[in-house]
């Protein structure tokens, strides 16, 4: 194995750790955690073993292993973008609640600050 080799193992070893640590709190963990193992399993095996991922590819019909990685790569790269912009969507409605949620708030204390006694006749105590 060659020093190359090594960094790539241990550069994947951390990402893979790194996806753990952000991963959390969703209710697909468990299966964001095995898709993110298996991946990275396949990662070091494809560095270890390199004939084997031009095996894979010259099975499904494509010519070198390094072109199965390019694509197998984009996919992963398109799945990773469609996510983070639901991510973000999900986000982003979330803020629009709170900000609504505020703003009636601020609009409630607003006409209690302006109208101090009708607010108090309406829970039977006077001002």
């Amino acid at each position: 194995m060659t020093a190359f080799q090594i960094l790539l193992i241990l550069g994947i070893i951390i990402v893979a750790a790194l996806a753990f640590g952000f991963l959390r709190g969703d209710r697909s963990l468990a299966i964001k955690r095995i898709v993110a193992l298996l991946a990275a399993l396949a990662a070091i095996l494809a560095i270890i073993f390199p004939a084997a991922l031009t095996a894979v590819a010259n099975f499904f019909g494509i010519g070198r292993g390094a072109d199965l990685l390019l694509y197998v790569s984009i996919v992963g790269g398109m799945l990773f973008a469609v996510a983070s912009i639901r991510a973000k969507a999900r986000s982003d409605a979330r803020v629009t609640q709170l900000a609504r949620a505020v703003a009636l708030m601020e609009a409630r204390l607003s006409e209690q600050q302006a109208h101090p006694n009708q607010i108090s006749d309406e829970t039977g105590e006077s001002a």
